[in-house]
């Protein structure tokens, strides 16, 4: 009778730290957003576009900003585009976030479009970036970004068997 008693309590014992793990690790992602500021904290390099920065696979760490700190240099994550700098332009939702470099800040009517271009490509991107599609920037550490190699290929595995 006493060895029943002590299996169930050793059964719920394991049990509700089971559950409260399930939890924490269900938590994660809302935390980041939170600390982070960004409603995207984590990004998977999807492209060879950023190529010898980041690769195919990589995740990085993504920060909440605000677009008048960002400077030329910066890395951001951007999901909406206008193909030219006006307040007046439609944006076009991106299926999914680009991650690129910006080259140059244009400023239009007190509003600012970032200029964007991979690092392994030839030309400036096609589109401007306003305010309002920045999502945030990558962390770097001494002007490299912070990266996970090779972590992103699971999620990329997940998009392109199930879909988007």
């Amino acid at each position: 009778m006493l060895a029943n008693k002590v299996r169930t309590k050793g059964f719920l014992l394991e049990a509700v730290t089971l559950v409260f793990l399930i939890l924490i690790v269900l938590s994660i992602p809302t935390i980041l957003k939170i600390a982070l500021k960004t409603p995207i904290p984590l990004a998977t390099v999807e492209s060879s576009s950023m190529i010898p920065t980041l690769n195919i696979g990589d995740v990085v760490i993504i920060v909440g900003v605000n677009p008048r700190d960002i400077k030329v240099g910066d890395i951001i994550v951007f999901d909406k585009v206008s193909l030219i700098p006006s307040k007046k332009s439609a944006l076009l939702s991106l299926r999914t976030p680009v991650i690129h470099r910006v080259i140059s800040i244009v400023e239009v009517e007190g509003e600012l479009f970032f200029v964007t271009k991979g690092d392994a490509n030839v030309a400036k991107d096609s589109w401007y970036v306003p305010e309002e599609g920045v999502l945030g920037k990558t962390v770097t550490i001494n002007g490299y970004p912070l990266r996970i190699p090779y972590v992103g290929y699971f999620s990329l595995f997940l998009h392109n068997f199930i879909g988007r």
